[in-house]
């Protein structure tokens, strides 16, 4: 009499059931990660954030206060989620509308005309307005690349300070930001107008100084001096206007 076959019971085994779960997980995470590759609207990007914290139970819970930010998220990084919400909404900083100046705009329109930075950033030591010999090296470079010589267009050396390089009521040197940044701009005037030894001798009629203090600063996250450097800077913008459009015309008087 033979022996009867040991059929497996009907159906997957058990393990089988777990297995398939997770590649099913596995596969959804990382069809998340590639759609999360390239994010082109933050604020669907932003949704998805939030019910993806929702599931995994870091919007609060039993014992805890309900809160709808991440507890491990730092006061910096709240802070950029709050700026980022503030650059959605439309205002005349940031809009496209071509009927308002928004941020988009690459270049100034005024009563001049055109006003293009040259990309050049002039720097100076902490507290100083003293153009360094690297520094010199760097404005005649810039004067080269640009080729800002020979033209006739306005320059404008726009001078800048960083908070932490004057304590207060200023220095021995300079009564506060505004005279360090004036001072800076004019430093760069004296090597280009050729008002110094070994200047540049370009027209002193095509140069304008303007002192913005603290404001505009290209760092605003810098907490030691060492790390204001760009902040401490003189600027050289280029205006598409020659200077002899801004002379005052001879009335014959």
């Amino acid at each position: 009499m033979s022996r009867k076959c040991k059929c497996p019971p009907a159906g997957a085994p058990e393990w089988m059931t777990t297995y398939g779960d997770m590649m099913t997980l596995l596969l959804c995470f990382f069809v998340l990660i590639v759609s999360f590759s390239e994010v082109k609207k933050e604020e669907q990007f932003q949704a998805v954030v939030e019910h993806i914290k929702q599931a995994f139970g870091m919007m609060g819970g039993g014992g805890k206060i309900p809160i709808t930010d991440d507890p491990t998220m730092s006061l910096i990084k709240r802070l950029d989620a709050m700026r980022l919400k503030q650059e959605k909404q439309p205002n005349r900083s940031n809009t496209k509308d071509p009927g308002q100046r928004g941020r988009e705009a690459k270049v100034t329109k005024i009563r001049e005309g055109m006003v293009i930075g040259t990309g050049g950033k002039i720097t100076f030591e902490p507290g100083s307005a003293e153009l360094t010999t690297p520094v010199k090296d760097l404005i005649r470079g810039l004067v080269d690349s640009a080729k800002l010589k020979g033209t006739e267009n306005i320059l404008e050396l726009r001078g800048h300070a960083a908070a932490l390089e004057l304590p207060a009521g200023g220095n021995e040197n300079f009564e506060d930001a505004w005279a360090l940044s004036h001072a800076r701009s004019k430093a760069v005037y004296e090597f280009m107008a050729g008002v110094e030894p070994q200047g540049l001798g370009m027209d002193p009629r095509r140069f304008r100084l303007t002192a913005n203090g603290v404001r505009e600063p290209l760092d605003n996250r810098a907490y030691t001096t060492a790390e204001e450097q760009l902040n401490r800077r003189v600027e050289v913008l280029v205006s598409e206007t020659l200077v002899t459009e801004m002379q005052v015309p001879d009335t014959g008087r």
